[in-house]
């Protein structure tokens, strides 16, 4: 609207100055559309520059999130740097526990993505925006011609990660699950595993004899056993990826 009164007001301006005879009225009249056309100017600038009659608004908004890894054997978040600094990285997660695609963070000059691991149980996504809003629907009746209502100024997602989630780039991931499917690894840990099963067994038995003869209790326990050592194994294998 502050446009067409700008048109309008240029055009009274123009009109009372070239048409209007009697000295006292064309002055009158052309101050006023003069007055007019100024202060339209002054407060489409002021506006644009300024974001006059615009306030900040904050809102946050926290939801829990799932690994990047679809296939559910490892808690990941992954991240890909982007920029030749690469000081700031997308983030790549999962939205819903049965998601088949992976969501990610927002690639642009006015979002920044922190990652923090605390004792929680799950991991959270909290992005806090601010953005510009009109103040009233007076303002945005005047300048929402402009389109600049609820324009983004800054962006923050922090995300909560439990202790247990691992945070790797995209090309440490791809190296991970290329190690993992390797034949050679597959055998080594099937060695390693076995070895590892063997003693913690001999040793539980040792310190109760009963165990000896309870096979549930057995099957209980290397089952535990089984969960242990593949858990050491992958913490072990992302540590020696993410030192490489």
């Amino acid at each position: 609207m502050i446009i067409g009164l700008l048109v309008i007001s240029a055009i009274a301006f123009f009109i009372s100055f070239i048409y209007i005879d009697k000295m006292t009225t064309r002055l009158i009249a052309t101050g006023i559309a003069g007055v007019i056309l100024i202060i339209s100017l002054f407060a489409i600038v002021a506006n644009y520059h300024s974001h006059y009659g615009m306030e900040k608004v904050e809102t946050v908004k926290t939801q829990q999130i799932y690994s990047a890894d679809r296939t559910g054997r490892l808690d990941m978040l992954l991240f890909q740097p982007i920029g030749t600094a690469g000081k700031e990285n997308v983030y790549i997660y999962s939205k819903h526990d049965d998601s088949k695609k992976v969501s990610h963070t927002q690639a642009n000059e006015f979002t920044t993505s922190h990652v923090k691991q605390h004792n929680v149980d799950k991991a959270e996504l909290k992005t806090t925006e601010i953005r510009w809003r009109y103040k009233s629907k007076a303002y945005r009746f005047w300048f929402g011609i402009a389109d600049n209502n609820h324009i983004l100024v800054k962006r923050t997602n922090t995300f909560y990660l439990p202790k247990n989630w691992h945070t790797l780039s995209t090309s440490q991931a791809k190296m991970l699950q290329q190690k993992l499917t390797s034949s050679e690894f597959k055998q080594q840990a099937k060695t390693q595993a076995a070895e590892f099963i063997g003693n913690k067994m001999k040793a539980a038995m040792s310190k109760n004899p009963e165990l000896m003869t309870d096979k549930a209790k057995q099957a209980a326990l290397q089952k535990q056993l089984t969960a242990e050592f593949q858990a050491q194994l992958i913490e072990k294998t992302i540590s020696d990826i993410e030192n490489h």
